[in-house]
C-alpha cells in the first residue's frame, strides 16, 4: 500500500480491510486476529458518530477514552487496544505491517540470510550477553520485516528514504528502544558497505540517539505493596509454594528473573546458607546470603510442591516435560490484582520492580551505596546511583537552607 501522511477518518474502513488482508497474508492466527478486529470494529463504529476529521493522536486519544474507559487499567485491555490503534497508524503512515505474528518463526529469506547471521555472528564475537543477542536477533527481524514490506527484496536495494521511514517509524517508542535499534541499524549498515551488501554507505544518514539512564525513574513498590504481594500466594498448592518462593527470591535478595529462572540447585550451598552464581546479564560471579525465609520457602517447594523430576533447575514447570520455570511477569500482574494493587497503565511493571524496591528500602535503611551495589550484582556502580533520585528522605537531609 501507499504510504499516507494524513487521512480522514471517513477513510478509515478501507484501510482497515487492507490491514487485515496483509496481515492474514502473514500468518496472524484467527485468535490474534479476533482481538484485534474487535478494537478495529469499535474504531469504525465511533468515527461514524463523530465529525470527520484527521484521524491523529487526538483522536486516537477521544476513542480509547470514550470506548474503554476505566477498563485501559487492565493491562491486557490496554495492551491489545494500543497495539490494534498503533497497527493502523503505522500501515497508513508506511503502508507496512509492523508486527511478527506470535508464532512465527523468524527465518529471514535467502537473499537478507548471509548478511543478518553475518553481522550477528560478528556482534556474538564482541562478547555480547545471550539475552542481549536475543534482543538484536528480535530487532533484526523487525527491520527486515519493515524494509521487505517497503519493497527492498534484498539489504543493497534499501534507499534513504526507507531508512528515514524506519526511523519515523521508532519514533513514538521508548529513548532506550529508539536508540539500540538506530545503533544497530548504523553498524549493520556499515558492515553491509564494508563487505559488499550495499553500494553505499547509510551509516552516516543515522542520527545518533543518546540512551541516557537516568531519564526514568524507577519503578517501585512500597514495602507495604511487597508483603501485601507475598501474602496473597495460596501456600497449600505446588504453584502457589513455587511461585512465592521465586518472589521470596525477588523481594529480599533482589535476584533478576532470568538468574531466578536459572536458578541450579547446585548454586544454593545449604551448609553456609549461600547463593552462588554467575550472573546472566553481567557475567560477574556473585554470592549472597542465603536467608531463612527464603531458604524454608524453596525447601518447602523441593519437599512439598515440586514434581518428581531430573531437572538440574530449582524451579520448574508443573505440567510435562517439566521443563525450566519461565511464566514470571503474567504470575506478577495475577498476584497485584488479587492483593488489590492497581497496575499502572503508563509503567512497565516487571520482577525488575522488586529489586529497585530492595534498593531503595536499603537505602533509606541508611546501607551504603557500594554494599547495595554488591548486593545487587551491579557491575558498576554507577548503576546503583539511579536510586538516590527516588530516595526522598535522603535527599532531604542534603537539601540547604534558604535564607529568606
Amino acid at each position: 500500500m501507499e504510504a499516507k501522511t494524513t487521512v480522514s477518518t471517513a477513510e478509515l474502513r478501507p484501510l482497515v480491510s487492507a490491514l487485515k488482508n496483509e496481515m492474514q497474508k502473514k500468518g496472524y492466527s484467527p485468535l490474534s486476529m479476533r482481538g484485534l478486529e474487535n478494537v478495529w470494529d469499535a474504531l469504525l463504529h465511533y468515527a461514524s458518530t463523530v465529525p470527520a476529521t484527521a484521524f491523529d493522536e487526538n483522536f486516537r486519544e477521544g476513542f480509547l477514552q470514550t470506548e474503554y474507559g476505566l477498563r485501559m487499567d487492565l493491562e491486557y485491555t490496554m495492551y491489545r487496544a494500543s497495539r490494534a490503534l498503533e497497527l493502523l497508524k503505522n500501515y497508513i503512515e508506511f503502508g507496512v505491517v509492523t508486527g511478527v505474528p506470535k508464532k512465527q518463526r523468524q527465518e529471514f529469506s535467502d537473499a537478507y540470510r548471509p548478511l543478518m547471521t553475518a553481522f550477528a555472528d560478528g556482534e556474538a564475537r564482541r562478547g555480547l550477553a545471550e539475552g542481549t543477542m536475543k534482543s538484536l536477533w528480535s530487532r533484526l527481524y523487525r527491520l527486515y520485516l519493515f524494509l521487505t514490506d517497503k519493497g527492498a527484496d534484498t539489504f543493497g536495494m534499501v534507499t534513504r528514504d526507507m531508512i528515514n521511514d524506519f526511523i519515523k517509524y521508532l519514533a513514538p517508542y521508548s529513548t532506550t528502544y529508539v536508540s539500540e535499534n538506530l545503533r544497530m541499524l548504523r553498524r549493520l549498515s556499515l558492515y553491509a558497505f564494508q563487505n559488499g551488501y550495499h553500494a553505499e554507505d547509510l551509516s552516516g544518514c543515522i542520527p545518533t540517539v543518546k540512551n541516557s539512564r537516568q531519564q526514568k525513574l524507577p519503578a517501585v513498590f512500597s514495602e507495604d505493596e511487597v508483603e501485601k504481594i507475598l501474602s496473597s500466594f495460596d501456600r497449600e498448592n505446588p504453584m502457589g509454594k513455587r511461585n512465592y518462593a521465586i518472589f521470596l527470591l525477588a523481594a529480599r535478595m533482589g535476584l533478576r528473573s532470568c538468574d531466578i529462572k536459572a536458578l541450579e540447585f547446585s548454586f544454593i550451598n545449604w551448609t553456609e546458607k549461600t547463593i552462588s552464581f554467575t550472573q546472566k546479564k553481567t557475567k560477574k560471579y556473585l554470592t549472597l546470603p542465603l536467608t531463612d525465609d527464603v531458604g524454608w520457602a524453596v525447601i518447602d517447594y523441593l519437599k512439598n510442591g515440586r514434581p518428581v523430576s531430573d531437572s538440574k533447575y530449582v524451579f520448574i514447570q508443573h505440567v510435562p516435560p517439566y521443563g525450566q520455570y519461565r511464566d514470571l511477569r503474567n504470575v506478577l500482574v495475577k498476584q497485584m490484582r488479587k492483593a488489590g494493587i492497581e497496575t499502572p497503565a503508563n509503567k512497565r511493571i516487571g520482577m525488575h520492580c522488586f529489586r529497585h524496591s530492595l534498593a531503595t528500602t536499603m537505602l533509606e535503611n541508611g546501607v551504603p551505596l557500594p554494599v547495595i551495589s554488591q548486593t545487587l550484582g551491579h557491575a558498576d556502580i554507577a548503576s546503583t546511583e539511579v536510586y538516590l533520585r527516588i530516595n526522598i528522605s535522603q535527599l532531604r537531609l542534603c537539601a540547604l537552607e534558604v535564607e529568606l
